[in-house]
């Protein structure tokens, strides 16, 4: 994930100054958790993608865009918060959560297979909406909410 190496090689104290829409500009805070052991990945049954995998052993969860005073920011799950909010969410056996939106927006991950996954985002997933599914996988939305500085991007097209 050269996105987020790059990223962290930028931040100055775990934060970084970015202009957000219609020009506002904030310094935004970020906070990595320290990564996972194996032996906490495999308690997820299901097939992961292995850029899920990859982040997980490099940071068992992250807050990022996290603005000081008002909050908000993407969380990126940990193992133990994917099994909690899959049953919360009631997530159907391809779906994995990897995250919660700033403003409370859930981030699913619906694993086709080990080569195709796809990002659903949305206040409350119906699981079956095809306008909560976006064209494109963990890796490139990953790549995508780093290069529009945490902004929700996905909503930008959505009428």
């Amino acid at each position: 994930m050269i996105a987020l190496e790059t990223l962290k090689s930028r931040l100055v104290n775990n934060q970084i100054e970015i202009q957000n829409e219609e020009g506002y500009v904030d310094t935004l805070h970020f906070l990595f958790s320290e990564p996972a052991m194996e032996v906490e990945i495999k308690r997820l049954k299901q097939i992961i993608p292995i850029d899920i995998i990859h982040f997980l052993k490099t940071h068992n969860g992250a807050d990022l865009f996290v603005h000081p005073t008002y909050g908000g920011g993407i969380r990126l799950f940990s193992v133990d918060e994917m099994i909690e909010y899959r049953e919360i969410w009631e997530c159907p056996e391809q779906f994995i959560p990897v995250g919660a939106g700033r403003d409370g927006e859930w981030i699913v991950c619906e694993v086709v297979n080990e080569h195709e996954n796809y990002i659903w985002v949305g206040e409350f997933l119906t699981y079956t909406d095809d306008t909560e599914k976006l064209p494109m996988d963990y890796t490139r939305w990953f790549d995508y909410l780093i290069v529009a500085q945490g902004a929700h991007f996905w909503d930008w097209f959505r009428g």
